[in-house]
C-alpha cells in the first residue's frame, strides 16, 4: 500500500465530539487533543459492582474505565478488553483503544478456533464457566472498530488493514465455525447419557419431563446467523477510495445494496469534477440481555417425590431451566445530518447492533435452554435418589433405638434434619443455574451514514441525534474534501 502523501493527510478530517460538548475542533487541534488524551494518565479507582454501574447507567465513562482498570491490573479476558477497548474508545484515547483492541482480537481468535465446537453445548456447571470467546457481531466488530481507531489518528494504511484481515481472514474463518455448529445436539454428547437416565428415573416418579422440552425457545435459522458486517463493508468502501485503491469498489458496492434498503451508490463512484463529504454517526448504547427463567411446575409450586418411609411420605421437587433473552429496544429514533449551505439529509441506517445482539441471542438461546434442562435435570435426580436413599437408612436407623427415648430423640432430630437439608440442597441447585448473558456493554446502538456530493472545499455542518426520550444531541463538524476523493467525518454520541 503506498505511503500517504503529507497533501492527502489533510483530507482525513475526522471530528468524534462527545454527548456533552459541540465543539469545533480543526485537524490540527484535533492532532493536539489526541496526543494529550493518549498520554494522559488514567486514574485507578477501586471497583464496587454498584457503583460500577451506577456508573454505567449514568453514562460516565471515565469512572467505568477507572474502576476497570483496577478489576483487570494482573489479568484482562475478552469480555474486559472488549469493554476496555471502547471506554477508551469513548473517552478520545484511540491509540490505547487500538491496543486494546489489538488484544482483544488476537485473544478471540485463538479462543474461537480451537473451542467454538467444544464449547457451545458443553455440560458444565453452567453457562458462565465456559471461556467467553464473544457474541458472534464482536468477533468482527472488533477489527472494525480498531479500524476507526487508527482512522481517528490519522494512520489510514493500518485503517484500511483492519478490514482486509477482516474480509479476507476472519470473516472466512468465522463462517465455516459457526456454519458448522448452528445445528448441532442440543446436549452435550459425554452428559446424554446420564440425561437420558435422569429421565427414567422422572418418569419412575410419575413426571412427564416431554414439558420440559416444549417450552424451549425456538431453534435458530439461517436468518440469525451474521454473515456480513454492514458497517465494515462501508468503511471498506470509504477508505479504500480514500487510500487510491479501488480494486473493491465493485464487491463492497454489491454487499452495501444487497444489506442497505437505501444504500445511497454514489459513493461507488464519485462524478467527476466532484469530491464526496460522508459523515458516519455512532449513536446510542447497546442494549443488555438478560436471564430468562423457566420454573417446572411454576415457581410457587412443585412436584412431590415418595421418599419410601412411613414418616417422610414426600419431598418437594422443583426444576429451573435459564438462557438469554434479549427484547429488542430503540433508544435512536434517528439522524441528520446538516452541511452548512449545501442541505439535509437523513442518515441511512448503515448497521443496528442491537439487531445483531438479537440474532446472537437466538442463536444461542435454544442450545443454551437444552444444555441447562440437561445440567438442572441431572444434578437434581442425582441428589434427590442420594437424599432419598439417605433418608431412608437414617429412617431405618432411628427405629433400631426406639426402646431407648432419649436415643431414639437424638436419632429423630436427626432424621427431621436429614429431611430439610435435602429439601433445602434441592432448591440450592437452583442457584447453580445462571444464564450466559455476557457481553461488550460499550458498542454503539446503531451506526448511519450520509453522504453529500459537493465541489471541492472547506465544509461545515452538524450532525442531530434524536432519541426515543425525547432528547436531541448537536454535534458540530468541520472538514476539507478534494475533487474526486472521499472525506469521511466520524461523529459519536453513545448515551
Amino acid at each position: 500500500m503506498k505511503k500517504i502523501p503529507k497533501i492527502f493527510l489533510c483530507l482525513l478530517i475526522c471530528v468524534l465530539s462527545s454527548c456533552a460538548s459541540s465543539k469545533v475542533e480543526k485537524k490540527e487541534n484535533l492532532q493536539t487533543v489526541e496526543a494529550s488524551n493518549s498520554n494522559k494518565k488514567i486514574k485507578l479507582i477501586k471497583y464496587n459492582e454498584q457503583k460500577y454501574q451506577q456508573a454505567y447507567q449514568n453514562r460516565d465513562y471515565e469512572t467505568c474505565l477507572g474502576m476497570l482498570l483496577y478489576k483487570t491490573k494482573k489479568k484482562a479476558d475478552i469480555r474486559d478488553n472488549l469493554d476496555l477497548g471502547m471506554l477508551y474508545f469513548l473517552t478520545g484515547n484511540y491509540a490505547q483503544a487500538s491496543a486494546v483492541f489489538e488484544i482483544a482480537d488476537a485473544q478471540m481468535y485463538d479462543s474461537i478456533t480451537k473451542s467454538v465446537t467444544r464449547t457451545i453445548a458443553k455440560a458444565v456447571g453452567n453457562e458462565n464457566a465456559k471461556e467467553y470467546t464473544g457474541n458472534v457481531y464482536e468477533y468482527l466488530l472488533v477489527n472494525t472498530m480498531n479500524s476507526l481507531c487508527y482512522y481517528l489518528q490519522g494512520d489510514l494504511n493500518n485503517a484500511v488493514n483492519q478490514l482486509t484481515k477482516l474480509s479476507d481472514l476472519k470473516l472466512p474463518e468465522y463462517r465455516r465455525l459457526y456454519g458448522e455448529v448452528i445445528v448441532g445436539d442440543e446436549i452435550d454428547p459425554s452428559a446424554k447419557e446420564n440425561y437420558n437416565s435422569s429421565l427414567k428415573s422422572l418418569k419412575s416418579y410419575s413426571i412427564d419431563s416431554s414439558v420440559f422440552s416444549s417450552a424451549a425457545p425456538k431453534k435458530p435459522t439461517e436468518k440469525d446467523v451474521y454473515k456480513e458486517s454492514a458497517l465494515a463493508r462501508y468503511l471498506s468502501l470509504i477508505l479504500r477510495q480514500a487510500d487510491g485503491d479501488k480494486s473493491q469498489i465493485d464487491s463492497d458496492s454489491m454487499v452495501l445494496k444487497s444489506l442497505i434498503k437505501d444504500f445511497d451508490s454514489v459513493d461507488a463512484q464519485i462524478p467527476t469534477g466532484k469530491g464526496r463529504l460522508n459523515v458516519l454517526a455512532l449513536g446510542g448504547l447497546i442494549g443488555k440481555q438478560v436471564e430468562k427463567e423457566l420454573y417446572f411446575p411454576s415457581k410457587s409450586t412443585f412436584f412431590y417425590v415418595p421418599t419410601g418411609n412411613s414418616s417422610y411420605k414426600l419431598l418437594p421437587m422443583q426444576f429451573k431451566f435459564v438462557y438469554p433473552f434479549y427484547e429488542k429496544k430503540s433508544t435512536v429514533t434517528g439522524i441528520d445530518v446538516v452541511v452548512n449551505e449545501i442541505g439535509s439529509k437523513k442518515a441511512v441506517l448503515i448497521e443496528d447492533f442491537n439487531t445483531n445482539l438479537e440474532k446472537s441471542v437466538a442463536l444461542r438461546a435454544n442450545k443454551e435452554y437444552s444444555a441447562s434442562m440437561s445440567r438442572s435435570i441431572t444434578k437434581k435426580v442425582s441428589a434427590l435418589v442420594a437424599g432419598i436413599a439417605s433418608i431412608h437408612a437414617s429412617y431405618i436407623g432411628m427405629q433400631k433405638l426406639a426402646r431407648s427415648r432419649v436415643a431414639y430423640a437424638l436419632a429423630y432430630a436427626s432424621f427431621v434434619g436429614l429431611c430439610e437439608s435435602t429439601k433445602a440442597g434441592l432448591s440450592a441447585i437452583d442457584l447453580t443455574e445462571t444464564a450466559d448473558i455476557r457481553q461488550g456493554d460499550f458498542f454503539p446502538e446503531t451506526v448511519n451514514a450520509a453522504g453529500f456530493t459537493v465541489p471541492a472545499g472547506h465544509y461545515t455542518g452538524k450532525v442531530i441525534y434524536h432519541f426515543s426520550n425525547g432528547t436531541v444531541s448537536e454535534k458540530k463538524f468541520e472538514t476539507d474534501v478534494k475533487e474526486g476523493k472521499p472525506s469521511l467525518v466520524v461523529s459519536s454520541c453513545i448515551k
